[in-house]
């Protein structure tokens, strides 16, 4: 899926647009398009993936995109290139929050920490992937009468649809179902290893034990009044916009300061590889040591100095020195892993939990709404007022990690001084008698 995204990047950088007769601003439009579609087709994932099963939806979606993507290569025109963004859209929307609910499913709250990371820096190893082979595949313009972006396109197609047809045959249904096509009855485990899968699950969080179970117009309600998930929400709106004009444009920045289209393409690599090493490396720490607003927060403000390089170096530096500071702005590690197994960990029931999973990724895609509108074209290629507003959104985003990491503290302290304020009795009374539910118990603790 990121391959995709990165692809558009690459094919701007190999003139998509004026093929298709129109500018960037075009592009914009097409990025503010599949933003939206993408959004609302993320919400009612989550009901899909509990009627389907994630293994079994997962693979639905990575087949259909795959057909969407290689599609590409009939684009002829601006509404075209509209419609086949919708598509992709549609089709990529629930893979997501499909898959941080399979994740859940396999692994303990701190666990999802670093898998988490893996999973986005993976995603920058594909970005990183995708310009290594469009530096090769661009070569290929003119070949079957395709441009070198529409064979780009058709290629990461082909290659999505041979792992989707895999995936049918490979992903077991949960850690005590673990049977498929391809590793038949016995399975992942034997039955003592299954037993202890599920039971380190339990004992992580008992809720989980809860997977089957629908989500509750109770679970809606708590999630629409929790004011802590909207924060989360909003750090995600905030935290992640500065990806959308950054990837977007990085080849044609790099082109724009005097390297071919093939070199600048081959140019990004590095920014997604220093990316993906780091943002692993922070979630290691985090998952031993915890810190994750102050480690979220300090990823969040490497953007916001990589911005602010952009804005003050001069127009006269050298062009591998503007590179380089390009690069050290693109390769800002990506918090969003953690951020999210952050807020995983702090709501409950599950129920809730899941909404929450599906709620933030659309706020993860929404954002590039406004995001696809911050690089226009008549403020290219050094997009001075752009950065500024990069930087001061990559700076609100980390105040607000921070106070939500002392929210939490300063709650936890106060539940605990009530708790113990009770007596034994009362204690047991509470635990009895009360209606408040998962986050909102006097005996729930929020990961700090």
């Amino acid at each position: 899926m990121n391959m995709d995204r990165t692809n558009i990047s690459n094919a701007v950088s190999d003139n998509l647009a004026g093929d298709l007769g129109f500018n960037n601003d075009g592009v914009n439009t097409g990025v503010l398009l599949n933003s939206i579609i993408f959004t609302l087709f993320t919400l009612p994932n989550n009901a899909v993936v509990k009627k389907v099963g994630a293994h079994w939806w997962i693979p639905i979606l990575m087949t259909s995109w795959a057909i969407v993507t290689w599609a590409h290569i009939f684009i002829k025109d601006f509404s075209s290139f509209l419609a086949i963004r919708t598509f992709i859209a549609i089709t990529e929307a629930g893979f997501i929050p499909s898959s941080l609910a399979y994740l859940t499913g396999f692994y303990t709250s701190r666990e999802m920490l670093t898998r988490l990371s893996w999973f986005w820096g993976i995603q920058y190893f594909a970005s990183a992937f995708s310009g290594l082979i469009s530096f090769a595949v661009f070569r290929l313009a003119g070949v079957a009468g395709l441009y070198g972006w529409k064979w780009l396109f058709l290629l990461d197609g082909i290659f999505t649809q041979v792992i989707g047809i895999i995936a049918f045959l490979y992903l077991p249904a949960s850690p005590g179902q673990t049977t498929s096509v391809l590793w038949g009855k016995k399975g992942w485990f034997t039955e003592r290893e299954r037993k202890i899968a599920v039971t380190r699950l339990v004992l992580d969080d008992n809720t989980k034990t809860q997977q089957a179970q629908l989500v509750k117009w109770s679970d809606v309600k708590s999630l629409l009044l929790d004011t802590k998930a909207w924060t989360h929400f909003v750090i995600t709106f905030l935290g992640v916009m500065p990806t959308t004009p950054i990837s977007t444009y990085l080849p044609t920045m790099i082109k724009s300061y005097g390297f071919d289209v093939t070199t600048a393409n081959l140019l990004t690599v590095p920014s997604y590889i220093i990316s993906l090493i780091v943002s692993i490396a922070v979630a290691r720490v985090s998952e031993k040591y915890g810190y994750m607003a102050w480690l979220c927060a300090f990823q969040v403000l490497w953007g916001a100095v990589g911005f602010l390089a952009l804005e003050f170096v001069s127009d006269t530096t050298d062009r591998w020195s503007m590179y380089g500071v390009v690069l050290f702005t693109a390769a800002t590690p990506f918090y969003h892993g953690m951020h999210i197994a952050w807020m995983s960990s702090n709501l409950a029931p599950i129920g809730k939990r899941t909404l929450a999973l599906g709620a933030i990724i659309g706020f993860a895609n929404i954002c590039g709404v406004p995001g696809s509108q911050i690089y226009q074209t008549d403020d290219a290629p050094r997009y001075h007022r752009g950065n500024w507003i990069l930087a001061g959104i990559s700076i609100a985003c980390a105040a607000l990690l921070i106070f939500q990491h002392f929210r939490y503290k300063y709650t936890n302290q106060y539940r605990e001084r009530k708790w113990n304020a009770m007596t034994e009795d009362e204690q047991k009374n509470y635990l009895a008698t009360t209606k408040d539910q998962g986050n909102d118990r006097l005996d729930f603790r929020f990961d700090i």
